[in-house]
């Protein structure tokens, strides 16, 4: 077939539309980054982002800490351009996860933004499930869990329980001022006693299972966790004047080390105890050693 030569006319046309179709495209990448631009640099503006964070509902549960976890979240840039802390655009879903996964005594969560500056976090915990069972664990394990009484989420002693087999609830053994009659007591401060459920929170979220808490001489605290096998419960030491925060994250760093994880996992069977009372250390030994 013999080629028909094109015409400067219809070339000419050709080129103008792909000068066209070019400029537009620039046109329309200039407009989308100037947009995206404009949104970016209106994000940061302070009429629009969250600088307030009111915690309600907590009485265990720290709000500092509370405070601290959903600030972590506002800060930063999505896709390096846009402010997380917008009220707009915060991440809702990821504040929720973090929190109900790092505050296990969080029963039910609700996150409302109350205008473009304060985010509300309403929170309810979980009731207490604990037991003052006396001032010492029972020699024979038939006995743990008779004579023991209900405690509140502040350590208040307030009714008479049945008795519960095994590890349902948490049971302390420490001495109070009558233990002939219990009731109307508290085994702890309220300050103290939320503190020590916050350790034994922590405790759980590491993967432990805290069973009990004994107080012997000296003010040395013993921890014991599930041993699920049915031997000798292992138990964490630490002392009545450790800052709880500070040796729950030396645990935490230490478990988080594979070495010393694989090592307290494998022998957990044999493990004796994780002792917590020294600077910056974690001790632990078997049964064998």
């Amino acid at each position: 077939m013999k080629n028909i030569p094109t015409s400067r006319r219809v070339i000419e046309i050709k080129r103008k539309h792909r000068t066209r179709r070019l400029r537009l495209g620039i046109f329309f990448l200039i407009l989308f980054l100037s947009i995206a631009g404009a949104l970016a640099y209106f994000s940061f503006h302070k009429r629009v982002t969250i600088n307030k964070i009111i915690v309600t509902g907590t009485s265990i549960v720290n709000k500092l800490d509370v405070v601290s976890h959903v600030e972590k979240q506002l800060n930063g840039k999505y896709y390096h351009l846009y402010n997380r802390g917008n009220s707009l655009i915060y991440p809702r879903n990821e504040i929720y996860q973090d929190l109900i996964v790092s505050f296990p005594r969080i029963k039910e969560l609700s996150i409302d933004r109350d205008n473009f500056n304060t985010l509300n976090i309403n929170i309810i915990e979980r009731f207490g499930s604990y037991l003052y069972c006396g001032s010492s664990i029972p020699e024979l394990e038939s006995e743990v869990g008779e004579n023991c009484y209900f405690i509140n989420n502040d350590g208040y002693i307030f009714d008479k329980s049945p008795y519960f087999s095994g590890s349902v609830y948490f049971k302390y053994y420490i001495k109070i001022s009558d233990e002939t009659n219990p009731l109307n007591q508290n085994i702890f401060e309220a300050d103290r006693f939320h503190e020590l459920v916050r350790f034994i929170d922590g405790i759980s979220t590491i993967g432990f299972m805290p069973i009990y808490l004994t107080i012997e001489e000296n003010d040395i605290y013993s921890l014991y966790i599930d041993s699920n096998l049915g031997k000798i419960a292992p138990k964490i030491i630490f002392k009545k004047d450790n800052n709880l925060e500070t040796i729950l994250s030396n645990l935490s760093t230490a478990m988080n080390k594979p070495e010393f994880a694989n090592e307290i996992n494998s022998k957990y069977s044999i493990l004796q105890y994780i002792d917590l009372r020294f600077k910056n250390k974690v001790l632990y030994k078997f049964n064998n050693e």
